[in-house]
């Protein structure tokens, strides 16, 4: 069963990131900029480069347009929209890659790049529950881009009101290309979309061809965790589990059908990762070695390859987990992580 991670642990992020804040545990989204190539106890990975610019010139002679949405549904604009309103902040992201960020008049508080989202008027949390149907309407939009089964309750709203839904969710890089192609066609930026598409597969190709000539026959065993009590990771059905492939992993729970599982550390143990990759969130620990010396001293952690060789990575949560235009950066992370040889110090 496909779950997809930015929609179906959303509100359990929110919820997790207010516990850390009370100081209830060490968490898994814990922050790391760190020296990569090298064996320190805890690596930090060399931040990605920014994405470049795509060239913006809107279709707006291309409408009226009809796209279809993740739920099936045929959206129709009859022209080109200027209110658009983002739920995601995947979506808000991709809005601004393509060119559309001056066609918005509001987000979700969590849409935080790029910094002109501040501009924006923000409308709750991400969750529908926080969000206000009175203040989506007082914005008067023209479109609203919102996610697929997470949003379901509130798109039937909102289509009532006769306000333009367009219902998008990423389980996949696949998912990702079509977000990107269906937000280009909605917005009068179908020519930027195919340009993303083809920069995202470029860009893609050329991480797993920078790492080709370093890996071997048995890729490193990788665990990701999500999070920490209850312990949870990231299954083959995941966004994330996709990344572990394609930088070159082997994920260790590879064999477990929910998306986002519950997991024993007995069975962590038992399998023993070569590599462990946690998420950073800004209410975690900022030293990554106090996070490394913690894992240390729980039960059985220790006795585990990466634990011992100190394979323990903090990778930026807004990039490891938004499946939008920056997910080559959380690849290109994630296989620092795994192949640190392939990516000499500059």
């Amino acid at each position: 069963m496909k779950h997809q991670f930015e929609l179906k642990l959303i509100l359990l992020l929110l919820t997790l990131t207010w516990l850390a804040g009370c100081g209830t545990q060490e968490a898994g989204s814990v922050a790391s900029q760190t020296e990569q190539g090298t064996q320190a106890p805890v690596s930090e990975l060399p931040a990605a480069p920014e994405e470049a610019a795509v060239d913006v010139v809107a279709d707006a002679q291309s409408f009226p347009v009809t796209v279809k949405d993740y739920q099936g549904r045929d959206v129709t604009l009859a022209k080109q929209p200027r209110r658009i309103i983002s739920l995601l902040p995947s979506h808000t992201e991709t809005l601004f890659a393509l060119g559309a960020g001056e066609q918005m008049v509001g987000c979700t508080s969590l849409c935080n790049y790029p910094p002109e989202t501040e501009e924006l008027r923000q409308i709750a949390l991400a969750n529908p529950g926080s969000i206000s149907l009175e203040a989506l309407v007082e914005l008067q939009p023209d479109l609203i881009v919102t996610g697929g089964d997470y949003h379901r309750q509130l798109a039937a709203q909102l289509e009532t009101l006769k306000i333009p839904v367009l219902a998008l969710e990423s389980q996949s890089v696949a998912d990702i290309e079509k977000a990107m192609l269906g937000i280009g066609q909605a917005t009068g930026h179908q020519q930027q979309g195919q340009k993303l598409i083809a920069r995202l597969k470029q860009e893609i190709a050329g991480v797993q061809k920078q790492i080709k000539a370093f890996q071997k026959e048995e890729r490193p065993k990788v665990f990701y965790r999500v999070w920490d009590q209850p312990l949870m990771t990231a299954g083959p059905h995941s966004f994330i589990g996709e990344l572990i492939t394609l930088a070159g992993g082997e994920n260790v729970f590879a064999d477990v059908e929910p998306a986002y599982p519950q997991v024993s550390e007995e069975t962590l143990i038992l399998r023993d990762p070569d590599v462990i990759v946690l998420p950073r969130m800004k209410a975690g620990p900022s030293d990554a070695r106090e996070v490394l010396e913690k894992l240390r001293q729980r039960p059985g952690w220790s006795d585990m390859a990466a634990v011992k060789e100190g394979r323990v990575y903090l990778i930026e949560d807004d990039v490891i987990s938004r499946p939008g235009p920056r997910v080559v950066q959380g690849l290109q992370k994630l296989a620092q992580a795994l192949y640190p040889e392939a990516f000499p110090d500059p």
